[in-house]
């Protein structure tokens, strides 16, 4: 998991033998974002692009993937116009196009590309001024106002990738409640069981009970049914012979 943290607070209680769990989820930005953030300011490089080398302002977003970044880009620019892309150079641009957080009223050239890495998504953007790339030794007020756009937008794809990695330990938990739901009811299964078995070790105890009785009884007919054989065994001896 990335550095940012889903806080999970636990509450786990026993009362009556019925065990309650309750969960309560807090998706903490601060730990995850900030973090991220710092270190996080968009770095200016010269990247190769369809119009040659360029300075090209990028930033790293750790836990994105090339897809995330670049749809999230085409929302982020939506209220400044339709973003296009150029397939054959693998990038995206927006032509004269006003965008006030960058360059007040006055329209630019704004082309993007991306890459994935290594658990992450680099997005490189190029603004043409007018003739002329905004770089920060030469347009240093656009160049901050870029800076602030990239920022911008990669807190968007982070917020994006915070949503999936909560969706994935929503999932966990709830996984983890259905096993405990399923717990339960074997629980109280085994509780079913005994009281069964409670229930037919106190009729075995009455049968055995019984048992003796009527083997004490049986004893008695026995004894008084072998006097009524030896009865008829005398009689018997005694067919044919002379007073």
């Amino acid at each position: 998991m990335s550095s940012y943290k889903i806080i999970k607070y636990y509450s786990i209680f026993n009362k009556n033998n019925n065990m309650k769990i309750s969960f309560i989820i807090s998706s903490l930005f601060i730990s995850g974002l900030f973090s991220s953030v710092f270190g996080q300011q968009a770095v200016e490089k010269n990247i190769s692009m369809s119009l040659g080398p360029q300075n090209a302002f990028y930033v790293e977003i750790p836990g994105a993937d090339k897809k995330m970044a670049t749809k999230t880009f085409e929302e982020f620019v939506k209220e400044y116009g339709k973003i296009k892309e150029n397939g054959k150079a693998k990038e995206y641009f927006m032509m004269a196009s006003k965008i006030p957080v960058i360059n007040g009223t006055s329209p630019i050239d704004l082309y993007a590309k991306f890459e994935d890495g290594k658990d992450m998504a680099t997005a490189y953007v190029f603004v043409d001024l007018g003739g002329k790339f905004a770089n920060s030794a030469d347009n240093p007020s656009q160049s901050a106002s870029i800076k602030q756009f990239m920022y911008d937008y990669f807190i968007s794809v982070r917020k994006k990738v915070v949503n999936e990695e909560l969706k994935i330990e929503e999932k966990t938990m709830s996984n983890l409640e259905k096993d405990l739901k399923k717990l339960k009811g074997k629980n109280e299964d085994y509780h079913d069981d005994i009281e069964k078995a409670r229930n037919k070790i106190l009729e075995a105890e009455k049968n055995i009970e019984k048992n003796i009785v009527d083997q004490e009884n049986k004893v008695k007919e026995i004894a008084t049914q072998k006097a009524a054989v030896d009865k008829v065994v005398e009689k018997l001896n005694n067919l044919g012979k002379k007073d």
